[in-house]
């Protein structure tokens, strides 16, 4: 039995102590003596310096240890790490990404929230050991802590394996009993990862480029019919190109240059203009085939739902479109 170990967990932006929206993931791996922290953060901030700790509750107090610092110069986090393994992993229940109480990103591995007014950074203790460890500058990779082994604590933690699966939300993660499978299971995240950092690069690309503005003329008539299975409730639907997007009236300008949805039209060709008459919304569809990953991708740009057309009990390997209200 090998003691190697994984956790893939989501992050997200705390602002003023409130939990907001998933903004990317990390990964952490314990073999041995060693622990690699590698993490993923998409996010609009002004450059600042973190840092990284791990955490654990004590006493009704939230105690960080120090494991390392990183300076962002871009809206991309991406660090990545090696370190000696010098704590109990059992013990720690989280991982944060520290500026201030009212500025940070954060992981929880149970199903015990994270309460900033309550932390208490202990940087003297594993903090001082990390000293020797370089500053980062992005990108690289930062790794986070692994929690126990016992299954019973992960509500909040992804084994390597649930991100082909079909649940949603994180579930929990187990001890790797071997190294063959760990080896298995590290390609899994890598092409996720490939794809969200192609989604990145596209969408920068496109921001890069002068928007036209284009003058409204938009007619849901002259556009062919997508039906969708009556039971969604949206009709009319329309079948439109990107170049469609700047004639819809009213739609957000940032959507033109969405990585997401720029990937995955350029492997089907074409997207989805809805009207739902109960809720009185427009939805944007982005067609795809529904795996774990690809709705964790699709969340971290907006794209929250996923519908399969036609439709069918199981969403994972179906057809359908990844929709975002406009």
């Amino acid at each position: 039995m090998s003691d190697y170990q994984r956790i893939v967990s989501y992050l997200y932006e705390y602002s003023r102590g409130i939990k907001g929206p998933n903004v990317g993931f990390a990964k952490i791996e314990k073999r041995q003596n060693q622990l690699r922290l590698y993490f993923h953060v998409k996010t609009n901030d002004q450059p600042l310096e973190y840092k990284i700790y791990f955490y654990r509750f004590h006493h009704g107090t939230m105690e960080g240890t120090l494991i390392d610092t990183v300076k962002r110069t871009d809206t991309i986090v991406e660090f990545k790490n090696t370190y000696p393994l010098t704590m109990d992993l059992n013990q720690i229940e989280g991982f944060l990404i520290y500026h201030s109480n009212d500025h940070f990103f954060g992981s929880e591995w149970n199903e015990h929230p994270i309460t900033i007014r309550s932390f208490l950074p202990l940087d003297q203790a594993s903090g001082q050991e990390q000293t020797d460890q370089p500053s980062a500058s992005f990108p690289s990779e930062s790794s986070e802590e692994n929690k126990s082994p016992d299954d019973t604590q992960k509500k909040v933690l992804i084994p390597e394996e649930e991100l082909s699966e079909e649940s949603e939300e994180p579930s929990e993660r187990s001890p790797e009993p071997e190294q063959r499978e760990e080896s298995k299971q590290s390609e899994a995240p890598q092409s996720s990862l490939a794809e969200y950092i192609e989604a990145l690069q596209l969408e920068q690309d496109a921001k890069e480029q002068d928007q036209e503005n284009v003058e409204s003329s938009f007619d849901w008539k002259e556009y062919p019919s997508l039906p969708l299975p009556p039971s969604y409730g949206m009709s009319p639907c329309i079948k439109i190109q990107l170049e469609d997007l700047p004639l819809i009236p009213d739609l957000p300008d940032h959507l033109q240059t969405n990585g997401f949805l720029l990937l995955n039209y350029g492997n089907y060709g074409h997207l989805l203009l809805a009207w739902n008459k109960e809720k009185k919304h427009r939805y944007l569809g982005v067609p795809g085939i529904f795996d774990n990953e690809k709705s964790f991708i699709s969340k971290l740009f907006g794209f929250q739902e996923f519908i399969t057309v036609p439709r069918q009990p199981h969403k994972t390997g179906n057809f359908g479109y990844f929709i975002l209200p406009v």
